[in-house]
């Protein structure tokens, strides 16, 4: 049950890091996992977290699904104000109120054009956190509205897009005990089914029981 609520948080942080008046569409990013712990290898992470993660966006709700051994999905809908989480090997949604930032950002830094990513000039915007360091790169070409996400604070979300307004096509997140490096390997920009972010009806809903 810890392990499985630990993931749940994982994937909070991750996630919670990404044309048209707001972009719609998906993002294929690979996913790499550096351990900082002796208690856990970076094999091990990497093999619960998984290499891939597909990312779906249309208006103020997004999903995001793993192909690691413990994560399977996760789904933001803004009319719940709620992330909810379907982790291994329990077979229910864990939600957490995303409405406050359990984080705190002490410096902001933005370098214009700093590398190219899919072959788009992206600029790096870095966040000092309390939580470790957040660094995220991306081209205006895939604007979001950030005002959709005016309620999404946790994760930094709606800081990370009030200042970019675009999705990152690469996050770095340094934590003490692991870092996260998202990297897009491709972007589409579609109109997508709303069914996509429906939460399963067949499953237990439950609020996740770990603070942030």
């Amino acid at each position: 049950m810890k392990k499985t609520l630990t993931f749940f948080l994982i994937l909070c942080f991750i996630t919670s890091s990404f044309a048209q008046k707001s972009f719609e569409g998906e993002v294929l990013y690979s996913v790499n996992a550096i351990s900082n712990t002796p208690k856990l290898s970076s094999e091990q992470l990497n093999a619960l977290l998984g290499n891939v993660m597909h990312y779906y966006m249309k208006g103020a709700d997004y999903k995001s699904t793993f192909n690691g051994k413990m994560g399977q999905c996760q789904i933001y809908i803004d009319k719940d104000k709620k992330l909810y989480a379907k982790v291994l090997p329990k077979d229910s949604l864990f939600w957490a109120d995303v409405t406050v930032n359990h984080d705190t950002i002490y410096k902001v830094e933005l370098k214009k054009n700093d590398t190219t990513i899919l072959g788009y000039n992206c600029d790096k915007l870095t966040f000092f956190c309390n939580d470790g360091v957040h660094i995220y790169y991306f081209n205006r070409k895939f604007r979001v509205d950030s005002k959709l996400y005016i309620n999404h604070k946790e994760g930094n979300w709606y800081a990370y897009l009030e200042k970019s307004k675009a999705i990152a096509l690469k996050e770095i997140l340094q934590r003490r005990s692991m870092t996260f490096i998202i990297t897009a390997t491709s972007i589409e920009q579609k109109e997508l089914d709303k069914k996509i972010f429906e939460l399963p009806l067949d499953i237990p809903i439950a609020k996740n029981p770990t603070k942030f």
